[in-house]
């Protein structure tokens, strides 16, 4: 039932971008959990329905590898009607080889498998594309194929999307003997191979971390990587944020520091900005001279070839958007650089609209008297929304607070969290309200000023 609530509300979420808050919501007839698949997510739409993708293990990113051996995937499409068009399981191909990952791309279903001999160390991804009446387009087609260290370990393939819709990034992390090796494959919109890439990082997965990939345009792979540098004064490691651009012309990888080692940051964002072409690399970080407690990190990286990684600070002291520190915590408050970054939006003026939510876990253990058993039980916490446009030069243009409240146990935070519509007149943010009992969507729109309306329904 929670995966029929969750497939509604995201149709729902996405009829608001075309419909007004008039319309009703249609509900399908269908139960699309009969068959043991409890977990579903829409994938993607075309302009005849929306294509949903089910498992019957969590569809969760940081899990989706485990139980591998039991895990199976069932696509379904759907018209807007939500009458179900047809239903299919989804395997590997080749046959013997490995499901890694399924997203869309071209307004189609596109599934990665790959490959692996362990006797020459040869590792070979293989792609897969289904059309809109299930049947298989791109068959079992090799888009890379390298060796890899015995000792390796790969990550799961990596599916990024070029802003213009026209490749299909597939990257894959090696780590192991002290580096991480980097695979890349890019596929166009005639779904064949346009660019193949393998490079080294001079860092151990034990000393760095990889995140937030993305593509161009022209091809070339960005992502994000911290090294963890030990502190003197605390007992943890801080996280130097870096950079790596894979440039498709000059076919090499270059490096650049974001913030500095004294300037303690939980995490970044990157995203790429088609128009001014040039990457945008942000976060929050440590400031003790900030009314916040922490500042903000803009830095922009001219995609053309030959730039430097151009980096400004800007400082939230804006006391009326500000009144949540301390709500999430007791004693010396809540810090900003806690709030994860969700979307990084680019303005045309080279600035953009950072939204960045309280997300956090709280873990408890309790000893039941009745089953004698020790229960551990984790709440999912998802508060407020902090949303700032914020100018080329890094300076906040304007900030809005939105206050929101969700907290569900041992549910991964299913029907929490927001999404966003973008028009050219507002940004809306959309939410649940009273989860588990009224349900109320609430949505708040905020225009190019910065100014705020609310809206529920």
């Amino acid at each position: 039932m929670k995966s029929i609530l969750k497939y509604f509300l995201l149709l729902f979420l996405f009829s608001l971008s075309t419909m007004s808050w008039a319309q009703t919501i249609l509900i399908s007839a269908d139960n699309i959990d009969n068959n043991g698949f409890d977990y579903a997510k829409v994938i993607g739409q075309d302009e005849e329905g929306v294509y949903i993708l089910m498992s019957n293990l969590s569809l969760e990113t940081s899990r989706d590898r485990f139980g591998l051996r039991t895990r199976k995937y069932e696509l379904s499409y759907f018209g807007y009607n939500l009458q179900p068009k047809w239903r299919k399981t989804v395997d590997a191909i080749p046959s013997g080889g490995s499901l890694e990952s399924i997203g869309f791309f071209n307004e189609k279903p596109v599934i990665i498998s790959s490959m692996q001999t362990r006797s020459s160390g040869e590792i070979q991804l293989f792609m897969s594309v289904l059309n809109s009446k299930g049947e298989t387009e791109v068959s079992g087609l090799k888009i890379y194929s390298s060796t890899i260290q015995k000792s390796s370990d790969l990550s799961k393939p990596r599916l990024v999307i070029s802003p213009n819709r026209r490749f299909m990034g597939v990257a894959m992390e090696e780590s192991g003997n002290g580096n991480i090796q980097i695979h890349y494959a890019c596929v166009n919109d005639s779904f064949k191979v346009s660019y193949q890439f393998k490079s080294e990082i001079n860092y151990s997965a034990k000393n760095a971390e990889l995140s937030e990939f993305a593509i161009s345009n022209s091809e070339d792979l960005l992502f994000l990587g911290f090294t963890k540098e030990v502190s003197e004064s605390k007992k943890n490691r801080l996280r130097q944020y870096k950079i790596f651009h894979v440039n498709k012309v000059a076919n090499k990888m270059k490096e650049y520091d974001f913030n500095r080692v004294d300037q303690y940051m939980n995490e970044a964002a990157l995203v790429i900005d088609k128009i001014n072409n040039q990457a945008i690399v942000t976060g929050f970080y440590s400031d003790q001279t900030s009314f916040a407690g922490a500042s903000l990190l803009y830095a922009t990286l001219g995609l053309n070839g030959g730039n430097e990684l151009k980096i400004n600070s800007g400082k939230l002291n804006n006391e009326a958007q500000l009144k949540f520190i301390g709500q999430r915590n007791t004693g010396t408050g809540a810090s900003l650089i806690s709030y994860p970054i969700r979307n990084v939006i680019p303005r045309n003026d080279g600035g953009a609209i950072i939204i960045a939510e309280a997300a956090y876990l709280s873990e408890y253990n309790f000893y039941d008297y009745f089953t004698q058993t020790f229960n551990r039980r984790i709440e999912f916490h998802f508060d407020n929304i902090l949303t700032l446009s914020v100018n080329a030069d890094g300076s906040i243009h304007w900030s809005q607070l939105i206050r929101k409240e969700q907290t569900s146990m041992d549910d991964e935070g299913l029907y929490s969290s927001f999404n966003t519509i973008l028009t050219p007149e507002e940004l809306t943010i959309v939410f649940n309200n009273d989860i588990g009992r009224s349900n109320e969507i609430t949505g708040n729109s905020i225009d190019p000023k910065g100014e705020m309306k609310s809206k529920k329904n």
